[in-house]
C-alpha cells in the first residue's frame, strides 16, 4: 500500500514541478519588471523563443535519440523504466550538464544546429540588450532580467517536460495503451457512421 501512494506521489510530483516552476517564474518577471515591460511583447517573445531554440540544441547532443522511440517506452528494457528520483538524475540531469558547453559543441555538428544556435544567439542579444534602448538605469537592468529568467525557464521546462512525459508514459503504460485502444475505437466507430450516414 504505501508503496503505492509513494508512486502516485511521484507522479503527482513530476506533474507538478513544471507547473510550479512555470508560476514562481511568472511572478518573479511581476515582481521585478519595469513599468511598460508588458506593452513590448517581442521582448517576452524573443527570449521564449530564444529559449526554445536552445532546447532543441541540448536535446540534438544529449543521450541518444533512440531512447524517444516510442517502442522503447513500453519494452522491458525501456530506458524509462526508472523511479522518478533516477529520472531526474539519468534522463534530465545529462540536459543540465550540457549546458555549460552546448556553443563548443555546436561548432561541429549538422547546419540546421548551428543555424539554430545562431537564431538562438541573435534573439537572446536582442532580448537582453533592446531594453537598455528602450529603458535607463535600473528599469533595463530589470527588464534584461525579465527577459533572462524567461530564456532560461523556456529552455529547462521543455527539457524536464519530455523527460517527464515519456516517463510517466513508461508509468502508466496499461492506462496509455487503453486510453489509445479508446480513442481508436471511437474513431472507427465515427467513420462507420459517416459512411453510413453518406451512404
Amino acid at each position: 500500500m504505501n508503496g503505492i501512494v509513494a508512486q502516485i506521489g511521484a507522479w503527482f510530483v513530476a506533474v507538478i514541478v513544471p507547473m510550479m516552476a512555470t508560476t514562481l517564474v511568472a511572478e518573479a518577471v511581476d515582481a521585478i519588471k519595469p513599468r511598460d515591460y508588458h506593452a513590448i511583447p517581442a521582448l517576452r517573445r524573443a527570449a521564449l523563443l530564444a529559449g526554445l531554440l536552445l532546447a532543441i540544441v541540448v536535446l540534438w547532443a544529449g543521450p541518444p535519440v533512440s531512447i524517444y522511440a516510442i517502442d522503447r517506452i513500453f519494452s522491458v528494457d525501456s530506458p524509462w523504466n526508472l523511479d522518478f528520483s533516477a529520472m531526474v538524475e539519468e534522463r534530465f540531469g545529462p540536459y543540465l550538464r550540457l549546458l555549460p558547453d552546448i556553443y563548443l559543441r555546436s561548432y561541429d555538428s549538422p547546419l540546421w544546429i548551428r543555424a539554430t544556435v545562431a537564431a538562438h544567439g541573435i534573439l537572446l542579444l536582442l532580448a537582453l540588450l533592446l531594453p537598455f534602448r528602450l529603458w535607463g538605469g535600473v528599469d533595463a537592468i530589470r527588464a534584461a532580467a525579465c527577459d533572462a529568467l524567461i530564456a532560461v525557464a523556456a529552455t529547462i521546462l521543455p527539457l524536464y517536460a519530455v523527460c517527464a512525459v515519456y516517463w510517466l508514459m513508461n508509468e502508466l503504460s496499461i492506462w496509455v495503451v487503453a486510453v489509445i485502444g479508446i480513442l481508436f475505437q471511437r474513431y472507427r466507430q465515427q467513420r462507420y457512421h459517416y459512411a453510413a450516414g453518406r451512404g
